[in-house]
């Protein structure tokens, strides 16, 4: 009996040890990821600028799996980008890791940032706006700026691709499991785009347009509802002020509604409210680009 319970002695011993032992997994294992990271970027595709990203995320982890969203954001526009990232994002996964390396000034003093959403999501990059869409659409959890040096890559640190020797090892390390707390202190004054919000003056609505689409369309931060909700109602005329700039238009449900070359305003498919022209580019033609302030009303 008593080497039965000597026995038992020692197997509970070596379960316990395990368990011990599996808890001693570094707290950077524990937090749940998707192994993907996401670039969005307005590098083209011409030069290497793309693949050096990439290079730099493979380094720090070679299992790590690379999606694109666009590298053809309109060079420098913060407001597009923003836009797109957010729009991509909601379809990924929980715990993917998100990098957006768009950043006009390349700032030697600019931040570096992780930031978490509320849907468990992980964003890399600079604190110039970029991720103002996404604090919008998924909401923000927590903000950390990046200065944990070992997360980087400390030679040949580029001053002005910071892609390569931060946001790229750090999305990487993010990835295969280290948690976001630990790239640097937290942080809650967040640099955010000034985009005019939606509202409604009697029958008019103003807003603002985030995004020019590849055709040239005209994507506003106005919802379904606010329009809706003032009485909009396909078939009705419109005016439409865009900058200095007005146009008349039909309010549609699909771009076949008007005739070739007629504007129009629709529901997009991401469910905002869309200015167009049918089968012809409505940003060249009127010189609009994403950040404009866009007014609708009625058409006496």
């Amino acid at each position: 009996m008593r080497k039965f319970i000597l026995l038992l002695s020692f197997l509970s011993l070596m379960v316990s040890s395990a368990c011990i032992s599996g808890l001693a997994e570094p707290a950077s294992k524990f937090q749940r990821t998707s192994g993907i990271v996401a670039i969005l970027t307005d590098f083209g595709t011409e030069d290497y600028y793309v693949g050096a990203l990439e290079g730099s995320i493979y380094s720090a982890d070679p299992t790590v799996r690379i999606s694109t969203i666009s590298h053809q954001v309109k060079p420098f526009d913060i407001t597009e980008g923003s836009y797109i990232l957010a729009k991509a994002a909601m379809w990924y996964p929980p715990g993917t890791v998100f990098v957006g390396d768009l950043d006009p000034g390349s700032a030697r003093d600019r931040r570096f940032i992780v930031l978490t959403t509320l849907d468990s999501k992980l964003f890399v990059g600079p604190d110039n706006g970029l991720f103002t869409e996404v604090i919008h659409d998924l909401g923000l959890a927590h903000a950390y700026q990046i200065t944990n040096q070992s997360l980087m890559y400390r030679e040949n640190k580029s001053a002005t691709f910071q892609g390569f020797s931060v946001y790229g090892p750090v999305a990487a390390h993010l990835a295969r499991g280290v948690r976001p707390e630990e790239v640097g202190p937290e942080i809650r004054d967040l640099v955010q785009l000034p985009v005019t919000q939606p509202g409604v003056n009697g029958s008019e609505i103003t807003g603002t347009v985030v995004h020019v689409d590849h055709y040239g369309n005209l994507i506003t931060n106005i919802p379904r509802k606010l329009a809706t909700g003032t009485g909009f109602v396909p078939g009705q005329h419109l005016r439409i002020n865009l900058g200095n700039q007005s146009v008349n238009a039909t309010f549609a449900t699909t771009y076949g509604d008007v005739a070739t070359g007629q504007w129009l305003a629709l529901i997009s498919s991401d469910g905002a409210v869309e200015v167009a022209r049918n089968l012809e580019n409505a940003a060249e033609t009127i010189g609009a680009s994403a950040g404009e302030k866009v007014t609708l009303s009625p058409r006496i």
